[in-house]
């Protein structure tokens, strides 16, 4: 055996050997090398196939117990309160009736605090005879309704002007129940504010107060108060981009949006306690950057879009479980794997790790697991994507998708170090529903000035909603120019790092 690498070296028929069914010795050898690292692959494939198919059994059992449980208590809820053999018509006229069952609490509005007014009702004459004769007793039934008023109200301001003994100069009285110079009070333009951001057109908008109130106004003055509530509400957006600016994790997505016809975008940087909106001709990183600034001292939570990527600089980020999971499902649908390959075991060990890491971090927040067992299992975790990341595959999607696991290694299991970030940008894509639905009914703006009176007027009113403000009372303020320093910034631990 000592001599055999040199007697092959001597040997005449070494690269034509009829032992070896006439191939080199050097080829044979280089085929066992590259089998031995097939078999150690599947070896590893088998042993992770082997845990998965060991949880899926599990839950399969579990599963399994849980039908079981359910069909005895639908078998138990469906059981007929009467014999089989009933005839039909029998059957029907005993049938059990229609509502919630006996016993069922029942739920009625809630009586209001406060009485309006008071009116007496007495009967003139007999509902069953006719008669007139009508002894009244004293006691009565309240039957209490509530209603709005669609009446115009007038109110005329008598402003009295006075003279300042000291300065000697004529003064007039201040009143903020008014808008200066203008004859359409604060409760209509809000009103009018309100139907506008709930995605009504102006022109609707008219209509109603013309329907609803007998109140003549016009589209052009509709749009006139709109440009002065978002000039309003300019000081309060500002507040807001620094909120976004210094907080310690935000949301960001963005969608298409037009501006007088043409291609714009409509980017939502969101936590729990400020929505902020930019109306954009950029879909780049540098409206990020603009927005968190060079270097975001928090955890910046977005989807795999590019602008998010190697030019955002972050405390640290989390990307989208949710759009992950949506990628899988979407190669899978695509390719239809065969059962047994390597590429939907990949795809099929991917899934489960990422659903399990949702559920642990779940379990978290409603205190059945400990800080201590969400980090242990992202170091699994970690291991397992290292592990699927090495498995040779020629589908161009798995290729794509492991290169994106590559990527982003580090962006994948932060809310599991963290656990206070949310896993998922579903978040920002909520925010971005209401004006998702504008889009549809309005097309966008017409003008820059009605891009800016829209990214102002929706991140005041969508941040003060966060903050259990009412809506009215928030174009009530944009109306009068009546908020106050700092109204809509909270004491939430998002949004209370330092500068």
């Amino acid at each position: 055996m000592t001599n055999l690498k040199g007697s092959i070296s001597e040997c005449i028929l070494k690269d034509n050997c009829p032992y070896l069914g006439f191939r080199s010795a050097s080829e044979v050898i280089t085929e066992r090398d590259y089998l031995s690292r097939k078999v150690e692959e599947m070896e590893r494939i088998m042993r992770i196939a082997e845990v998965e198919i060991k949880n899926l059994r599990e839950k399969i059992k579990s599963l399994e117990e849980e039908k079981e449980s359910i069909q005895q208590e639908l078998n138990q809820s469906i059981r007929k309160p009467f014999k089989p053999n009933l005839k039909k018509d029998e059957a029907e006229k005993t049938s059990k009736k229609r509502g919630a069952p006996v016993g069922h609490p029942g739920v009625t509005r809630k009586m209001p605090v406060k009485i309006d007014e008071y009116f007496d009702v007495y009967p003139n004459k007999c509902n069953k005879c006719g008669s007139e004769e009508i002894t009244v007793y004293p006691s009565f039934e309240n039957h209490i309704v509530e209603d709005i008023e669609t009446k115009v109200k007038t109110t005329c301001y008598r402003k009295h002007w006075g003279y300042c003994n000291k300065c000697k100069k004529t003064i007039y009285p201040e009143n903020n129940k008014v808008i200066s110079k203008s004859h359409i009070g604060p409760i209509a333009r809000a009103t009018g504010g309100y139907l506008r951001y709930i995605g009504i057109p102006f022109d609707k908008v008219q209509k109603i107060f013309n329907d609803l109130f007998g109140f003549e106004i016009s589209s052009a003055s509709l749009v006139s108060y709109d440009n002065k509530m978002g000039e309003n509400g300019l000081p309060v957006y500002e507040q807001i981009k620094q909120l976004v600016k210094h907080s310690s994790s935000i949301h960001g997505d963005e969608t298409g949006w037009r501006v007088d016809g043409e291609n714009s975008w409509l980017w939502n940087f969101v936590n729990s306690e400020a929505v902020l909106y930019r109306i954009e001709k950029s879909r780049g990183s540098e409206v990020v950057k603009n927005t968190l600034g060079e270097d975001y001292q928090g955890t910046l939570i977005s989807d795999f879009y590019s602008a998010y990527n190697d030019k955002i600089k972050a405390e640290n980020k989390q990307k989208c479980i949710t759009h992950l999971l949506g990628e899988i499902k979407k190669i899978e649908e695509k390719n239809k794997f065969q059962n047994g390959s390597i590429e939907q075991m990949f795809c099929g060990v991917l899934k489960s790790i990422f659903k399990e890491a949702l559920e642990i971090w779940n379990k978290f927040r409603a205190k059945e697991k400990t800080l201590e067992e969400l980090k242990q299992f992202k170091e699994i975790i970690a291991k397992v994507i290292t592990e699927l990341v090495l498995y040779p595959s020629e589908n161009k999607d798995i290729r794509r998708l492991k290169k994106r696991l590559v990527k982003h290694n580090k962006e994948l299991l932060t809310f599991l170090e963290h656990p206070e970030i949310e896993p998922t940008n579903n978040r920002a894509e909520r925010q971005l529903r209401p004006n998702v639905i504008m889009r549809k009914i309005t097309f966008g703006n017409r003008s820059q000035t009605g891009a800016r009176n829209h990214q102002v007027i929706m991140s005041v009113l969508e941040t003060a909603k966060l903050n259990g403000i009412n809506p009215i009372d928030v174009f009530h303020s944009l109306s009068t120019n009546s908020f106050p320093a700092n109204a809509l910034i909270g004491d939430s631990p998002e949004n209370t790092r330092a500068p």
